[in-house]
């Protein structure tokens, strides 16, 4: 599992995991991390945004500082969605999964 700091120009946008061809995005409303599939076809074929690595230490401090935050009413379907999403991912676990990770 690979960590980004997902930006779009100098707004940092999302701590983001990308697992076996799947991007989770850590939603600090939630506080878990849920697939993507937006973020994911931006990465592969769009590129909006910019992708810079960072290792799990850098997302730890990221999420602390609330990237990831969404406003309540511009993302409210959105956060209904992830707020159901039977499968989210604890963070804990990605930082984990992320840290035992060598190219």
């Amino acid at each position: 599992m690979k960590l980004y700091l997902v930006k779009e120009d100098d707004r940092l946008v999302w701590v983001a995991a990308l697992a076996h061809e799947h991007m989770y995005s850590y939603v600090a409303n939630t506080g878990k991390f849920h697939n993507n599939n937006a973020l994911r076809n931006d990465y592969y074929m769009e590129r909006w945004f910019t992708y810079e690595p960072i290792g799990p230490a850098d997302a730890r401090r990221l999420i602390s500082q609330g990237v990831g935050t969404l406003d309540e009413d511009e993302h409210s379907d959105s956060l209904v969605d992830w707020r159901a999403d039977p499968n989210p991912l604890d963070p804990a676990d990605v930082l984990s999964i992320a840290a035992g990770y060598t190219e």
